[in-house]
């Protein structure tokens, strides 16, 4: 990790492995580029990116399920009349999980919403004019014919928690895993300095190094807060969800509020599109060319942040593997998390290999 430091992986690096109970940590690099700024830590905080996906929303939207609030089989557009393309009137909301409805992965809604952020402009007006954007977005296929990861999915996945129960903004708070000291989001405008914060770009039409402010872009105009992105938290804060996730896929303990049975099925192959990698609202390793290396046996389930952040899971060996980083720091253009991430994973598996597991 300090060597992927020295190499321009990321300025500052997390990263633990758990085995039951028993946990390792370790931490390179430094929270800012300024000198002397501190060493990364157990008390860094980073932004997850779309680590909020598995851990905020999906978490939510079970939650709705389980309450019988939610039913996964509805048809969108029962839900969200809004969207008017006939085929959301047969597209189950389970396939917004599954990045299979055919939404394409991403748009700027962003871009025409910038001055109104600047000047203040409260963030429920920006969410209306993209949920109004996202409405008219046209699919890219229909429904089901292939799996396109999506950011614009879990946006209107939000809108349906919202319209189901509360404000992400008041009901993320309530969540497994979440609050002031554990995961959670920054609103805007910000009322500190992000100090204790890793960094990530040195954002072009932002004109600063954002610190403790959301990176993703629809994001920022939304006040801070989205289904897809907006969650920050540290790397013990990150490996508790995590490891509540997986104790409660292996069937030995539940996520509070949260049926147990339906917590077990999210990595039924009934969700997946046969040649997708994609479960319900987790994604799975894709065979030989996996972020989480060649070790991670199937079941295993994670998910990937924009940020250079990553979650990995393997069920059986009950395994999880937290990543954080900020490897778009100063510049999103850095890639170089790419070979390093599944390579850490590997060295790590090797570590578990050298320490059998304490009966």
């Amino acid at each position: 990790m300090r060597s992927a430091v020295a190499e321009g992986v990321a300025p500052a690096l997390a990263f633990a492995v758990q085995q039951g109970e028993q946990v390792w940590r370790w931490f390179a690099g430094r929270e800012g580029p300024e000198p002397g700024a501190p060493m990364c830590s157990a008390t860094t905080r980073f932004d997850l990116a779309s680590l909020t996906k598995p851990l905020t929303t999906v978490t939510w939207a079970l939650r709705l399920v389980s309450q019988g609030r939610l039913d996964l089989h509805a048809p969108v557009a029962r839900l969200l009349p809004e969207f008017t393309d006939a085929r959301w009137r047969t597209c189950p909301v389970w396939r917004l999980f599954t990045h299979s409805t055919g939404l394409p992965a991403w748009r700027p809604y962003h871009r025409g919403l910038q001055g109104a952020a600047r000047h203040g402009q409260p963030g429920d007006f920006a969410r209306a004019a993209v949920r109004r954007m996202l409405a008219r977005t046209p699919l890219e296929a229909d429904p089901g014919q292939r799996e396109t990861y999506s950011d614009l999915g879990f946006l209107a996945l939000e809108w349906i928690c919202e319209r189901l129960d509360e404000p992400l903004a008041s009901a993320w708070r309530t969540l497994p895993g979440h609050g002031p000291d554990a995961l959670h989001f920054r609103p805007l405008p910000l009322t500190d300095d992000g100090r204790g914060y890793a960094p990530t770009e040195q954002c072009p039409w932002r004109g600063r190094l954002l610190r403790g402010e959301v990176h993703d872009d629809n994001t920022w105009v939304l006040g801070g807060l989205a289904g897809h992105a907006g969650l920050f938290g540290s790397l013990d804060a990150t490996l508790a969800a995590t490891r509540g996730w997986l104790t409660a896929v292996r069937g030995e303990g539940t996520l509070p509020g949260i049926d147990g049975a339906l917590t077990r099925s999210v990595l039924d192959s009934r969700w997946g599109h046969p040649q997708g990698s994609f479960a319900l609202g987790w994604d799975t390793p894709t065979p030989g060319a996996s972020t989480s290396g060649r070790r991670f046996q199937r079941p295993s389930m994670g998910h990937l942040g924009f940020t250079g952040t990553s979650i990995w899971m393997d069920v059986s060996r009950d395994v999880c593997m937290v990543l954080l980083t900020n490897r778009v720091s100063p510049s999103r253009d850095n890639d170089r998390h790419r070979p390093f991430r599944p390579r850490l994973h590997d060295v790590a598996w090797a570590m578990l290999d050298a320490h059998p597991r304490t009966p």
